[in-house]
């Protein structure tokens, strides 16, 4: 997928620079059009993310003196971020949402949710056990510029690093220089690349 990431980011540059023509546009617009439509992607990487663990202080059964390990599934730490600047629709939100929440019982993930416009919700974070609805809160602010730093430096400060982040966005905002140490998906509304990370496109 670098390559992708790559040619958007040249094709993005190009365009803003008018050097860009109209039918080679469209053609790398059709090369970076995904493959698969962006709820199935999205559920392909939670999944992935997901993982089973083996258990030794709770064997299912002995033989001899050997102790066989039990295999239970590992709770996911899912962290998911919303752009609220107002470039993200509420009806594309609530699809979002729907989606996280449908696939999060499947997982069975713990989720944190922070609405991020150029700072964090006032409220966040929210939290979401696997058993509770994934739900929009009432108030998620926002309307503001746009910088994805809050989240990760909220991230950070309390010495955390979730299983996976995944950021709703249009990717127009302000990037942190470094890579986390932490996988990140961010959902792109649009056609603006993104520095790192897995990007997956909203259509």
């Amino acid at each position: 997928m670098q390559w992708r990431q790559r040619l958007a980011g040249a094709a993005q540059q190009a365009l803003q620079a008018g050097k860009l023509g109209g039918e080679l546009a469209r053609t790398i617009e059709h090369l970076l059009q995904p493959q698969l439509p962006w709820r199935m992607l999205l559920a392909r990487y939670l999944t992935s993310h997901a993982r089973d663990d083996y258990d030794y202080h709770r064997p299912s059964r002995r033989e001899g003196d050997f102790i066989l390990p039990r295999l239970h599934s590992h709770q996911m730490d899912l962290a998911v971020a919303i752009d609220t600047s107002g470039s993200i629709r509420d009806a594309e939100l609530d699809d979002f949402i729907a989606e996280i929440d449908a696939i999060k019982g499947q997982v069975s993930a713990r989720v944190t949710l922070l609405p991020c416009d150029a700072r964090l919700s006032p409220d966040a974070p929210f939290r979401f056990e696997p058993w509770d609805p994934f739900r929009k809160p009432v108030r998620i602010g926002g309307g503001g510029g746009t910088s994805f730093l809050p989240v990760f430096e909220w991230l950070a400060a309390q010495d955390r690093s979730p299983d996976l982040l995944v950021y709703f966005t249009d990717a127009n905002g302000v990037f942190p220089e470094r890579e986390p140490p932490y996988p990140v998906i961010w959902l792109v509304k649009g056609r603006t690349a993104v520095p790192w990370g897995q990007r997956i496109q909203l259509n």
